[in-house]
């Protein structure tokens, strides 16, 4: 099983946790969406954001088991998963549809809540919980619809599941998809 970590090359199966910059991101999106152009299948991103990180104690601890939990759902070989800033998680998988994805969201929000890390400010009241933007996308050659237009849909929902009182996902069909 490969899991592409944020200082790897594309073909390389070690990973680590690091921060990722920017550069390097670019580089596993631009990876994922040519192979994605090339062999004609759908690419689904996600972004996990720890809802009220900074309210949260021992915050490194808990975000390492939430990235664990998280990393050990995804099982494809060209799965991506990488820490991008203090509190949240980019994954991009492979040959997934689009109902596959929302499934996928669904059991990162399960094991995350079967983690029970405490955190008497989250959305809960109770335990650690994460918001979700994610999409699916079956991108084309000299398609009008990029890289950096689904990175900001994705963190767009991210954003609106953090603005629904966090605790949920939120996604968009892309037409292309249905093909």
């Amino acid at each position: 099983m490969k899991k592409m970590g944020s200082n790897t090359d594309p073909q390389d199966n070690a990973g680590n946790d690091i921060l990722i910059d920017q550069t390097r991101l670019l580089e596993q999106l631009i990876f994922h969406w040519r192979q994605a152009v090339s062999e004609d299948f759908p690419v689904s991103m996600f972004i996990i954001d720890v809802d009220r990180f900074s309210q949260m104690e021992n915050k490194a601890s808990c975000f390492e088991q939430i990235l664990n939990a998280i990393r050990q759902q995804f099982n494809r070989e060209t799965d991506f998963i990488a820490r991008f800033n203090r509190k949240q998680i980019m994954a991009i998988s492979s040959h997934m549809s689009y109902r596959q994805s929302t499934q996928m969201a669904n059991k990162l929000h399960k094991a995350v809540a079967g983690l029970e890390i405490f955190h008497p400010h989250s959305p809960t009241g109770r335990y650690a919980t994460v918001s979700i933007g994610h999409s699916t996308y079956a991108p084309v050659e000299n398609d009008c619809y990029g890289i950096l237009d689904m990175l900001a849909t994705v963190q767009h929902h991210v954003d609106q599941a953090k603005q629904a009182g966090g605790n949920c996902s939120k996604t968009r069909l892309h037409s292309r998809v249905l093909k």
